[in-house]
Formats: structure tokens, sequence, C-alpha cells
């Protein structure tokens, strides 16, 4: 969460050129990132509250759910796109265009994002979507309810990022910033 305070508050250590140029809503979508990192933090430490065993278990774990399909798919996306944006396939990754930039300019930024996120923001997405896939693991008490969280915890992950790669084939892209 540190990182998205730090750019809530201006800071543009790892924020591309193109968002540098919006910087209203790269601080407005961080704040937005950090109370939700927050509420979740709150979320995992309340498990381990009474009250926690004493509402149905589906209303615990969805959010749990949720956010390690999210940050599963997110590190597992961006490891390829990556990848293939470094080994020349440029079109992998739809970064945005920043005005008044000149091409080469804008090409090392591409470049410097690209390896900043395959080395730095990628392995914490595919962690934290780790260590909330086992919170919830943890909070199941029956093997055969472990089993089934991991089972949809693999789906979810192979839905979400085969929806990405249809949506990357067809020319379309989803993305905040």
């Amino acid at each position: 969460m540190s990182i998205h305070v730090y750019w809530a508050v201006g800071g543009t250590w790892g924020v591309p050129l193109a968002a540098q140029q919006n910087a209203d809503a790269v601080r407005n979508a961080n704040w937005v990132v950090s109370v939700i990192m927050l509420i979740g933090a709150a979320w995992v430490l309340a498990l381990h509250h009474r009250f926690a065993r004493r509402v149905p278990a589906w209303v615990v774990l969805t959010p749990l759910w949720g956010g390690a399909v999210i940050c599963v798919s997110h590190a597992v996306f961006g490891f390829v796109t990556k990848s293939l944006y470094l080994a020349g396939v440029h079109d992998a990754v739809d970064f945005p265009k920043a005005a008044g930039v000149d091409a080469t300019t804008l090409a090392h930024d591409h470049h410097v994002s690209a390896v900043r996120d395959l080395w730095l923001f990628e392995p914490s997405f595919l962690i934290q979507g780790l260590l909330l896939a086992l919170v919830g693991w943890q909070f199941i008490r029956t093997a055969a309810g472990r089993r089934a969280w991991s089972l949809s915890l693999l789906l979810g992950i192979a839905a979400v990022d085969v929806f990405g790669l249809l949506l990357s084939l067809g020319n379309m892209h989803v993305a905040l910033g």
C-alpha cells in the first residue's frame, strides 16, 4: 500500500510519462486503491475474530477470492505481456502515448516500465494474490472445502486471463491510467 500512498500524494517514481500527464487521475486512483488495500488488510485481520465464524463462510471468503483471483490474474497476464514486449512483440502491451514526448524518450519509458513491472510490480501482485488465497484456504476447515476453494481459484484465474487474452486478440483493451 505504501507505493500507492506515495503516488496518491504526488510521487512520480514508477509512474509512466503518459500517466504523469494526468496527475489528478493518478492521485485519485491511488487514493481509492489505498483505501481498498486498507480495508482488505482489516478484513484479513478480522478473520481471527470470533465474529468471522458467526457469519456465512461465503460472506467472509468472497472478497478474499476476488482479491486473490484479480491479483494472481494480473501477475500472470503481466508476466506474459511484459515478457513478450521485452522480446520485441511491442503490440503485446498497449502503453498509452504521452503528448509532446518524442518517440525515443517514449520507447525508453515503455521499456523501463516493462522491466519495472516484470521485476517489481507483477511479483508483488502474485505475492498478494497467493497470500489472499492462502488466508482463505486456512479459514476453510474441511479438506473438501479446501479442494473446492483451490479449484475455484484456478478456474477464476484461468477465466480472467482467457478473457484478457480474447480482448487482446480482438484489439480491445481494458486498463486504468
